[in-house]
């Protein structure tokens, strides 16, 4: 039955238009000869199986899922809007998002603000992975941080959203990094960035979940979840199921990239013979201080004057610098530190 099912969900899918590359709906037959053409043809084939395929493709068109009464489905999360921020070498701010609502331009824009962050800085780098919000009128309000005056930043639903006229325009390198669960308000700020041809978009491709969803009761107390309008972002890139694609793709698994938010110096290791063991953490960098000839020194010093040279302060050395394991993160920091090559650092 499955496979009936599946082939006539197929069929009918073309018929309504769902595929990607699909003809266009007029060069289509009309649904209802199909669906005579399928009770004649295909043997054992129920009207309930042939209601059922049809009802699965229309779902899979608007992104709908059929909810138990009981069931929630929340989106937002406890995450603070920004989840971290710092300078890496040399010069580059990194920003990690934790959340896209209202709350993250105000405190974008607070981060963009505070000279301790950003003298001297290279570019920016903004980490959207694992992010996710249904605040749309907070990822514009965001990007609008970012983009010039009168630029188309987002729509969805409600009439496209520009940018701002203000004192002064972020006009260093911006770099994106998402993956998979990059999702909903995530991405449209990922996207919207992009289309304003301010950010590169560094990663794998983003979760495809952005949308305007709708609850609708159903006669049997269920309840109907779907999108009841696109994201726009720009002029014309419409957010979709596929999500967005990164401009450099990155392949990097999720355990992992958890591992590397947490610590992004962390040597990580895969073994293919063994999937429970993939992506183990191996251990963090650790940073060994060279010993000196003024160490020695000091140290022949107290063995004279009868001191114990465990007791004896190592003389101040300057630390090797550590490595950044996290590959999505290291591409974003060489690409800012490729384009400062090409422009002076800003005071």
């Amino acid at each position: 039955m499955f496979g009936r099912i599946a082939a006539c969900s197929l069929i009918l899918a073309s018929a309504l238009h769902l595929g990607a590359d699909t003809p266009s709906a007029s060069t289509l037959p009309p649904l209802n000869e199909l669906r005579d053409l399928l009770r004649k043809h295909v043997r054992d084939l129920s009207e309930a199986e042939l209601d059922a395929a049809a009802t699965q493709a229309l779902l899979n068109r608007v992104q709908g899922r059929i909810l138990e009464p009981n069931e929630t489905v929340n989106e937002e999360s406890d995450a603070a809007a920004i989840a971290d921020k710092r300078v890496f070498d040399p010069g580059c701010l990194y920003v990690r998002i934790g959340q896209v609502s209202l709350g993250l331009g105000p405190q974008l824009a607070a981060v963009l603000r505070d000279t301790n962050l950003t003298t001297g800085s290279r570019g920016l780098i903004l980490d959207l992975r694992f992010a996710g919000g249904t605040d749309y009128a907070g990822a514009a309000n965001a990007a609008n941080l970012l983009v010039a005056p009168e630029t188309p930043i987002l729509d969805w639903g409600e009439g496209i959203v520009r940018g701002s006229a203000k004192e002064s325009t972020f006009d260093l390198p911006v770099t994106v990094l998402v993956n998979r669960e990059t999702h909903g308000a995530a991405e449209a700020f990922a996207a919207a960035l992009r289309s304003a041809n301010v950010g590169l978009v560094i990663g794998n491709r983003t979760a495809g979940k952005a949308a305007v969803y709708q609850e609708l009761p159903l006669a049997d107390g269920r309840r109907l979840r779907l999108a009841t309008a696109r994201i726009r972002a720009g002029e014309n890139q419409i957010l979709g199921p596929d999500g967005v694609q990164p401009d450099i793709a990155v392949r990097v698994g999720p355990e992992q990239e958890r591992a590397y938010l947490s610590d992004p110096y962390t040597a990580i290791t895969s073994s293919s013979n063994d999937p429970s063991t993939t992506n183990q953490v191996v251990g963090t960098i650790q940073i060994r201080r060279r010993v000196t000839e003024a160490d020695l020194v000091r140290q022949r010093r107290a063995v004279n004057e009868g001191v114990a040279v465990s007791n004896v302060p190592p003389a101040t050395t300057a630390e090797t610098p550590k490595v950044i394991r996290d590959p999505v993160l290291g591409r974003a920091l060489d690409l800012i530190k490729g384009l400062a090559v090409l422009q002076p650092a800003k005071p």
